[in-house]
């Protein structure tokens, strides 16, 4: 059931190439990822096709017009860490060019979960700035129903977004048929992060399958080495839950059920397959995970661990370290999730009534899906851009190796949300409680899968409110 990875992908294929011929089912969800933040955790990097070189991109759209010189601008974020400044530096740098200053400022919120809430009280105490960054599905949709944010359709259709930008990300940034933001980048989840070092004491190859990672984990344990660098918050736990499911289920059986939450789709034998699988990792995450949180889980990166896992974010954070990846870290799909990416990201929202010229908005609104700042913000966060006809130049192999899995998941229909940090957060926490339940052993299999039966069936589908 498992995905093949898709070999040989040009760098960049020809626009009509770049497309599933339909349109895959809205993946969704409202609110937060937690684990954006997570910035002090391992390594990666993945070799990818030497020989692709990116053939010159479809041309963007007709340069914006400048704002007027040195127009002042406020934007609220959430991007608190290292790598998260370089991405503020990037916009900041590219704003400039576009005759917009942007003085960064301190982010408004400490993590994903809180900045719907943040943005919201914002509002009601009349304090909009003329622009914010979400997260995909976050807040986008809830304050476009409010009629707080600008529609964005004159400009998409100017610079072709639906041409260039992934289905699943279009689904997230559309309300009611109306583009109401711009995606910013696409970050992946369901990555694995080496010590290669580590890694290439045992042997130095990459698990592909279920059965060579855990053949792997044990080699290390044998060894003497920390399989797994892993600190005690629960979003960590279902990070892994999440790829656990996509690999041993499947890219169809993870859309249908855990992401539309189709009665149709359930089939308990995969689902008690997915605890079986957890429960053979019960003693590598465990181990070392009881009195960390994950700020304080880097093993990994110290060369005491052999691996961790992480979002694509990381790959920014690791940058800003000194740290080069495959030399010093690689970062390979989860097994058997090849050829799935399962996806959170960023946006841009334009806000309504925002005490800022109009044009410095639209010079914002044209500039978010420029080619050059999506590559140059791709870089400095360690995503792969929002759109698949960005050359790789300048990126490094985590880097390169996420573009082209994203363009090959797009023509598959295979970028798929990631539910751990999509869902709505009542059901991010109960999902939660039954993995971590379940990894202590105070729930057995059998349990774990009724409950978590109970919980998808019993909920609306993960997706953006409409």
């Amino acid at each position: 059931m498992t995905e093949a990875p898709c070999h040989g992908t040009p760098a960049t294929p020809p626009p009509g190439l770049l497309r599933a011929p339909h349109r895959p089912h809205p993946p969704g969800a409202r609110p937060a990822w937690r684990a954006a933040r997570a910035v002090a955790v391992l390594l990666a990097a993945i070799g990818w096709n030497a020989g692709a070189t990116a053939a010159p991109p479809r041309a963007a759209a007709p340069a914006a017009a400048r704002a007027p010189a040195d127009t002042p601008l406020r934007i609220w974020h959430c991007w608190a860490s290292p790598g998260e400044h370089e991405r503020s530096k990037v916009l900041a740098r590219h704003l400039a060019q576009r005759g917009l200053h942007w003085t960064i400022e301190e982010p408004v919120c400490g993590s994903g979960n809180g900045a719907l809430s943040a943005f919201t009280q914002r509002f009601q105490h009349r304090q909009p700035r003329p622009a914010a960054v979400m997260t995909a599905g976050e807040g986008a949709p809830p304050l476009a129903a409010k009629g707080l944010l600008l529609p964005l359709d004159a400009v998409a259709r100017e610079q072709g977004w639906e041409e260039v930008v992934p289905y699943a990300l279009q689904d997230w940034a559309r309300f009611r048929g109306h583009w109401i933001a711009a995606p910013l980048f696409v970050h992946s989840t369901n990555l694995l992060w080496f010590n290669k070092p580590l890694l290439d004491r045992l042997g130095g190859t990459v698990p592909d399958t279920w059965d060579e990672l855990i053949a792997l984990l044990e080699r290390a344990q044998a060894e003497g080495i920390v399989p797994v660098g892993i600190g005690a918050d629960a979003w960590e736990t279902s990070f892994w839950f999440e790829s656990v499911a996509a690999g041993a289920g499947g890219a169809e059986f993870y859309r249908r059920f855990f992401l539309e939450h189709d009665r149709q789709a359930y089939d308990e034998a995969v689902v008690r397959r997915i605890f079986a699988r957890m429960a053979q990792l019960r003693p590598y995450l465990r181990a070392n995970a009881a009195s960390r949180d994950w700020s304080h889980a880097s093993l990994a990166l110290q060369g005491k661990a052999l691996l961790q896992m992480q979002g694509s974010w990381l790959n920014g954070e690791l940058r800003q370290r000194g740290l080069e990846a495959g030399r010093d870290y690689l970062c390979p799909r989860f097994p058997d999730t090849q050829g799935m990416v399962l996806y959170i990201g960023d946006q841009v929202g334009f806000v309504r009534h925002a005490p800022v010229a109009p044009a410095a908005q639209q010079a914002f609104m044209r500039m978010v899906m420029d080619i050059d700042f999506q590559r140059e913000m791709a870089i400095a966060s360690g995503a792969a851009p929002a759109r698949v006809d960005v050359p790789d130049t300048g990126a490094d192999l985590c880097g390169r190796q996420a573009i082209r899995d994203l363009r090959s998941a797009n023509m598959r229909r295979t970028v798929l949300a990631a539910f751990s940090a999509l869902s709505p957060r009542s059901v991010q926490q109960h999902i939660n409680d039954i993995v971590t339940q379940h990894l202590h052993g105070r729930i057995d299999d059998e349990r774990a899968t009724a409950r978590l039966k109970d919980l998808i069936l019993g909920t609306g589908p993960v997706g953006p409110e409409r």
